[in-house]
């Protein structure tokens, strides 16, 4: 693997004979699989070469960053030069600690020491009760787990423990001027959580009874948002807008058809994998992690092949199996929030004016769009993935053909309704006094 790197024969004989070479050489060949570039790696074995010599090495001793951080600091003095600038300095002793610590992480030698989190016992108790006895996916466990580590970390600076937080303490939390900016469901999500761990805690014994019950959460209405997306002509527009040959567009359109034909959630598409798509079935398999099911699909014709053209044309060879990686090296499954920002980017890019630009847009037009054609709620819900009815039922705000029926026969039931009142219900204006006697005489036998 060295020959590949180096030009002389005594160069070869260095990186051969120095230790750890092929501890050094496994790491070149995962490198090179994991799509790195001939010139990065090349850069790499060099060092490799340099922090193998830096470390004494022990049998089967682990490295800390601090000590990795040492030999950094000597190697960069022995290699600076005079008139060399600092910031050239800089970015030298960072690479050779970021490669080291790459490096022993790779062989299980890095000593890696987690950041301290207060109250950790009594997360991890109580995350696995959420898990194990309640069955929350995993996703929703990360946002439980950074909610409550923001609280613990606000209680440890003051020095209060779980078991002496009162209703005081949780009222200061949330007056902090770090949660000030919160939306509503922010704070709503954070009332919940917390109720939720000191609901839990209680029955622990390790924090007295009823806190949960004394934290109050904003008023948030049934359906209060409108799930407000693109027009179908725009997303059509947007389609049309990534038709091109350039590998972002040719990525870009598969995902975009992802998104607004299956009404995917931009995670799910991250999630995608090769062995998910049935090519001679012509069929789709999506892994929904919230209600823990594989859904099926047709694979429409106008998303496989934009999918199969990303993968003969664009996607490189990696042994990942998502579907969809970076497109630069090394080449790896992108995140939602990297994927989502270019979906932005190409929405904006129409011109469309709407109140938010998240992909998840995309979904909320592929649903309206259902609608619009007819497709009854239940079918729409069961398209997108949605658990429970009451998840679709957001959609009906909507419709708009149906809203305009309703209101061109709002005149007669209005009517219709004036006309019962009249004949059967007499109108007392709250509080009268004539009122309460007819009340009295019908219900209680009569008033004397």
């Amino acid at each position: 693997m060295f020959e590949e790197y180096v030009e002389t024969a005594a160069t070869l004989e260095k990186y051969r004979h120095a230790p750890l070479a092929e501890d050094r050489q496994g790491f070149l060949v995962h490198l090179r699989e994991s799509g790195h570039s001939y010139t990065r790696v090349q850069h790499i074995n060099v060092l490799l070469l340099a922090i193998a010599r830096s470390i004494d090495w022990d049998e089967h001793k682990m490295v800390s960053r601090a000590e990795l951080s040492v030999a950094g600091d000597k190697w960069v003095v022995r290699r600076t030069r005079p008139g060399t600038r600092p910031r050239s300095t800089q970015v030298a002793r960072t690479d050779f600690i970021s490669v080291g610590s790459e490096w022993l992480r790779f062989l299980g030698r890095l000593e890696e020491i987690p950041a301290p989190v207060p109250f950790a016992d009594q997360l991890d108790a109580f995350l696995r009760h959420l898990r194990d006895e309640r069955g929350l996916a995993d996703q929703t466990l990360i946002c439980r787990r950074r909610a409550l580590a923001l609280f613990f970390g606000w209680l440890s600076e003051r020095g209060v423990s779980i078991a002496t937080v009162g209703p005081k303490e949780i009222t200061e939390y949330f007056s902090a001027h770090r949660v000030r900016p919160w939306k509503r469901a922010t704070v709503s999500f954070h009332v919940y959580t917390l109720r939720s761990f000191f609901r839990y805690a209680a029955s622990r014994s390790w924090c007295a009874e009823g806190i949960a019950a004394t934290i109050d959460k904003p008023r948030m209405y049934s359906h209060q948002g409108l799930p407000e997306g693109p027009a179908w002509t725009d997303v059509q527009r947007l389609i049309a807008s990534v038709s091109g040959d350039h590998p972002t567009q040719v990525r870009s359109r598969a995902i975009i058809l992802l998104l607004a034909i299956y009404g995917f959630r931009i995670g799910e598409v991250c999630r995608l994998r090769l062995d998910d798509i049935d090519w001679q079935a012509e069929r789709i398999y999506l892994r929904r992690p919230k209600q823990r099911k594989t859904q099926e699909y047709p694979l429409i014709a106008a998303a496989g092949e934009a999918i199969l053209r990303y993968i003969r044309e664009v996607r490189p060879r990696s042994s990942h199996r998502e579907v969809f990686l970076t497109l630069k090296q090394p080449y790896h499954p992108p995140c939602a929030a990297g994927l989502g920002t270019i979906i932005i980017r190409h929405i904006k890019n129409l011109g469309v004016r709407l109140p938010h630009y998240g992909p998840h847009i995309l979904r909320h037009a592929c649903a309206t769009h259902l609608l619009a054609a007819g497709f009854s709620l239940k079918e729409i819900g069961d398209h997108l993935g949605h658990k429970s009815p009451a998840a679709t039922q957001i959609y009906a705000k909507v419709d708009l053909s149906s809203l305009r029926q309703a209101a061109a026969e709002m005149s007669d039931l209005s009517q219709y309704a004036a006309q019962c009142q009249r004949e059967a219900t007499p109108f007392f204006p709250k509080g009268s006094l004539a009122a309460l006697r007819e009340v009295a005489r019908l219900h209680l036998g009569g008033l004397q």
